[in-house]
């Protein structure tokens, strides 16, 4: 179950960045992607190290390099949107915050699986909240396909853990729980 400490710091950082502008935001997602590929590849070591399926390193370092491409991809949308480099956004990624919480217990195959999954969920939602209400077509497209990618990467995980004989009954109906699902 998620802290309530979690929750509520979860709850400041969606407001502090419902106050960001639209160029202000794009670069606070490219920064987002990029810490969150950080957090995928330490968990591939972790895994790796802890001779977790190798199925598994694998997929933690296809979602490393997908982070990747879409930092670099909205990166693009940045420089083609605003003419310049994205600045500074001094708010922690909501994606990355939560994804470090994996690397409390990563021998724990299941509270991983989780948390990254979990994590793409919100991402997703709120990718799709973003496209909803942007105003610049080019980047609501991105954040569509964003959410797009996220959901993949949930399905992918999903088949990852039911491989690994872990109940994704059980955790759906926790996401469910909480309006991810």
């Amino acid at each position: 179950m998620i802290s309530e400490n979690f929750e509520k710091s979860l709850e400041g950082l969606r407001e502090l960045v419902n106050t960001l502008d639209e160029k202000h935001l794009l670069s606070y997602w490219i920064k987002g992607e990029y810490e969150e590929a950080k957090i995928h590849s330490e968990l591939a070591k972790k895994a790796e190290e802890l001779g977790l399926p190798p199925s598994f390193v694998s997929t933690l370092r296809k979602l490393t390099k997908e982070d990747k491409e879409r930092g670099e991809g909205l990166k693009r949308l940045y420089l083609k949107t605003y003419g310049e480099e994205p600045g500074e956004v001094d708010i922690t990624p909501i994606e990355a915050f939560s994804l470090l919480r994996a690397l409390e217990n990563p021998e724990n195959l299941e509270f991983v699986f989780k948390i990254i999954m979990e994590t793409g969920l919100i991402a997703k939602r709120l990718y799709e909240r973003l496209s909803s209400i942007t105003e610049v077509a080019g980047v609501r497209d991105f954040y569509t396909y964003l959410a797009t990618m996220e959901w993949t990467h949930y399905q992918r995980l999903c088949g990852e853990a039911g491989l690994m004989g872990i109940d994704i009954g059980k955790m759906e109906e926790g996401f469910m729980k909480k309006g991810l699902l």
